[in-house]
């Protein structure tokens, strides 16, 4: 098979240069080639002089030696091992520079070879020689680079040498890259050294300006909302963090910056933080617990293997029944253990799993029973509820809520049977429960002073009118009722009996206007708790007007106005006006218009009773605003802050405040 010996004619892509030179009509060959002549020429005179001036030193070192030896068997010894030396040479490697075609050695050994000398402490001449050539590859790397300067001319071409002289350094060990073990020493003795110094302020810096990964923060220069995480940067100032644009900005400003990063959380942290935050969202807020509560979780725990509770108390009998409800425990076995003879309060918050005949034994073992609460008791019959209307002969107060299968004739029969001995009786969540049954609680037990009436199906305008008949009443509640309840019945039972009022919960009652805000203005003089919660029909100016000279009344200590839309900051300033030296609870959830302007007029007050507020989905709500609300309010232990998008990670709060639903926590 025949090699081509023909010219090629494929060339590839031309460079802007080239291109711009042939489009001036200037050949680049000529220009070329003498470049490279003078290229060549010029490193041959170099390395001839340089040569020439080792060779000069070398011979006059090699005579100074020669001199000086006088036993030339030591001296043979010496070269003999100067040469083994002599044989570790450099390797030399030819470099073609892409834009000069221009030959370079480049000396990439270990280390430059030191002379070796003989026995009286001169090198010998194998060693003088080693260092010439050592010498001359190195000097090799010192030349000068011509500049080319092209001319709109096809015969001109002019070329200047550079006025310094580059330099090329060779790598030695000492440039070697370090190991691991070498970095992980540097690490420790520049963390020592920072440990020994003081680096207080520059620690306290770090602290304040790390990022903690999750957390919701504002940008610092351009004020837009970004999630943190472990690559933010502080500003420069170092009042707050950067966003992802700001920072790579700044990165490129000064790229030797670097940030603080956090490591990440461990399992056993994670999991105390979600155990602390179900803790807040079920309302334990007591911390360490006692050694009598953690008894009591004991024994909640174990309740299938306790015989018998004996006699602890009322109280701690009521903390058992709420872990054992809250867990779903409570059934047909467990309940007997709270069957106590002398008892006279029981509390069961979840009967879902008791059975009718089991809820009958209450009152055949309990006969001195006086207070009965029963939640989600939806397996109670009729007979259940007319066993205890004729054996609780003490029996004074009953709620029983999501009691469905209780009929209306049974709710007339037992309010017949327990006359006017009953004080206090709750009802909720059933349809049975209708107008007859109001009417015979009336009628049988005119000393009723507490009602609560929740989330009936039946109960309407004429079920409410009824209530008049009742002047002793001290709580009214009256919650979602499912059909119309307008402002005209419930102003005739306020003006019957809202002179004795201490409680009015009127929440869910959503065609309610401010007529009845004027009523309660006009008769609930002696009114402690307020609840007007989702009634959105309310406006500013009727709220402004409820508290404004409501002198019949001293200040409400509880207050909910969630879901009133028309509150705003007039109204606001109104209700701390009038009852905020005496506020223990106050909501209000989602009133939107409130803003900065009312959370002004709030620092300018003291509350010195506020334990827990909602101010869930206002907006307006921001650090300073939570940090300001704590100085004016010193015994506010619970704030809930869901959906206030403002609130960060940097938020200062004090020991034993809990916030509760800010959007950092849950993201983190």
């Amino acid at each position: 098979m025949s090699r081509r010996t023909g010219v090629s004619h494929v060339s590839g892509p031309n460079s802007a240069l080239t291109e711009f030179l042939r489009e001036k009509g200037i050949d680049t060959s000529r220009i070329q080639a003498a470049h490279g002549a003078s290229i060549r020429a010029r490193n041959i005179e170099n390395n001839r002089r340089i040569v020439e001036a080792s060779l000069a030193e070398a011979a006059a070192a090699a005579a100074a030696a020669a001199a000086g030896d006088e036993d030339a068997g030591d001296e043979d010894e010496e070269v003999g091992e100067s040469s083994a030396t002599a044989t570790r040479r450099r390797k030399k490697k030819v470099v073609k520079d892409d834009d000069e075609d221009e030959l370079m050695l480049d000396a990439e050994d270990e280390e430059e070879e030191q002379p070796v000398k003989s026995k009286r402490g001169r090198p010998s001449r194998q060693a003088a020689t080693t260092g010439i050539k050592l010498k001359v590859a190195a000097d090799t790397k010192k030349r000068k680079r011509p500049s080319i300067n092209y001319v709109q001319d096809d015969t001109e071409s002019e070329f200047e040498e550079d006025e310094e002289e580059e330099e090329v350094p060779v790598r030695t060990t000492r440039n070697r890259k370090p190991t691991k073990a070498q970095l992980k020493k540097k690490k420790e003795a520049e963390r020592k050294m920072m440990e020994e110094g003081d680096t207080s302020d520059f620690e306290d810096s770090l602290a304040a300006n790390a990022p903690v990964p999750g957390q919701i923060a504002f940008c610092a220069e351009c004020n837009c909302r970004f999630t943190v995480t472990a690559y933010s940067q502080a500003s420069e100032d170092g009042d707050g963090l950067l966003c992802h644009p700001c920072g790579n900005k700044k990165k490129k400003s000064a790229p030797a910056q670097t940030t603080v990063r956090r490591g990440k959380q461990t399992p056993a942290a994670r999991a105390n933080k979600k155990s602390t935050a179900r803790a807040l969202l079920d309302g334990d807020t007591s911390g360490i617990k006692s050694l009598q509560d953690m008894c009591i979780d004991v024994i909640a725990k174990h309740i299938d293997d306790v015989e018998t509770l004996g006699y602890i108390g009322s109280h701690n009998l009521d903390k058992i029944s709420q872990i054992l409800c809250k867990n779903r425990r409570l059934n047909d076995q467990t309940i007997k253990l709270f069957f106590e003879p002398a008892e006279h309060v029981l509390r069961f918050y979840d009967c879902s799993k008791v059975s009718s005949n089991s809820l009958r034994e209450i009152g055949a073992f309990v006969p001195t029973l006086r207070r009965l609460y029963l939640f989600w008791c939806g397996r109670m019959n009729d007979e259940c509820l007319d066993y205890y209307g004729t054996q609780l002969k003490q029996l004074e107060s009953l709620e029983l809520y999501g009691a469905f299968n209780v009929t209306e004739e049974c709710y007339v029969r037992f309010f017949k049977n327990i006359g006017s001995r009953l004080k206090e009786f709750g009802v909720s969540d059933t349809s049975r429960f209708k107008a007859a049954a109001v009417e015979a609680l009336v009628d049988n037990c005119p000393e009723l002073e507490v009602l609560r009436l929740r989330t009936l199906t039946h109960l309407n305008d004429e079920c409410v009118r009824l209530l008049t008949g009742l002047p002793n009443l001290k709580v009214l509640e009256i919650t979602e009722p499912q059909e119309s309840v307008t402002d005209g019945p419930i102003i005739d039972v306020l003006n019957t009996c809202g002179p004795g009022l201490s409680e009015l919960t009127l929440y869910g009652c959503r065609d309610l206007t401010d007529e009845t805000l004027n009523a309660i203005h006009n008769s609930c003089g002696r009114l402690d708790i307020l609840n007007l919660g989702e009634v959105e029909l309310l406006t500013n100016d009727g709220i402004s007007q409820l508290f404004t000279e409501w002198t019949q009344n001293y200040g409400l200590k509880e207050l909910n106005l969630k879901c009133c839309l028309g509150l705003q900051n007039s109204g606001f300033a109104r209700i701390i006006d009038h009852s905020g030296r005496l506020l223990e609870k106050l909501s209000i959830n989602k009133c939107k218009d409130i803003n900065s302007d009312a959370w002004t007029f709030l620092q300018e007050f003291k509350l010195p009773r506020l334990e827990e507020m909602d101010v869930s989905f206002v907006r307006s709500v921001d650090d300073e605003v939570v940090e300001e609300t704590l100085k004016v309010a010193p015994e506010l232990s619970i704030l809930r802050v869901w959906g206030c998008s403002k609130l960060t990670q940097a938020c200062k709060l004090r020991e034993g405040f809990h916030l509760i639903g800010r959007e950092s926590d849950i993201l983190a």
